[in-house]
């Protein structure tokens, strides 16, 4: 009986092992702008000029990865907004991602921030209008938030698919796991045996 119940401790060890990271569940909502506003999300400071598309617009020729919505940004003179705060465990490593195009108008530029740590920062930035994507790792404190902020005095920067996931050791380090699982397993049936 014990040998049934080890083989299925390493069957479930190996399940996990081979299984892809990409179960990790989105602490952002609507980071896809997939209501088609602004749904979620808390807009500040100089909004104007700020909107949620689909399709082409501007210089962009749509969503990035083929997404329907997105979000474009012109805010003029002073920056707005766009942030987002959510439950999170505290100590725990968090992965920020995002995709973000411009065209290096000037004046313009962009900043995102995890609490009050900034991230990035951006001045007159130039993506070619191609969606480019920035990740970040950081650290939860229980309660975060999540800012960008945005100004294009002559025209438009653009933002989507935000992602705030929990890390999740890559299949090689779980893998590892599994191997050291197999050991203590054969350890443990010799001592039995004796």
């Amino acid at each position: 009986m014990r040998l049934k119940t080890l083989l299925v401790i390493v069957a479930l060890a190996i399940c996990v092992a081979s299984a892809p990271a990409t179960f990790a569940q989105n602490l952002i909502q609507n980071g896809n702008f997939g209501t088609g506003d602004y749904t979620d999300w808390t807009t500040g400071g100089n909004f104007e000029f700020s909107q949620v598309v689909s399709g082409a617009y501007y210089d962009y020729s749509g969503g990035q990865g083929g997404s329907t919505y997105y979000s474009t940004m012109g805010p003029v003179g002073s920056d707005g907004t766009l942030s987002q705060s959510f439950t999170d465990i505290a100590g725990a490593s968090y992965s920020v991602s995002f995709w973000f195009a411009s065209v290096g108008d000037n004046p313009s530029d962009f900043s995102a921030k995890w609490d009050n740590t900034t991230l990035l920062s951006l001045t007159n930035p130039d993506t070619g209008a191609n969606w480019t994507q920035y990740t970040f790792n950081v650290t939860g404190t229980g309660s975060d938030t999540l800012t960008f902020a945005f100004r294009d005095d002559p025209a438009y920067v653009a933002l989507d698919n935000v992602v705030v996931s929990a890390t999740i050791p890559e299949p090689s380090s779980l893998m590892l796991l599994g191997t050291g699982v197999l050991g203590l397993g054969g350890m443990v049936r010799r001592k039995l045996r004796r």
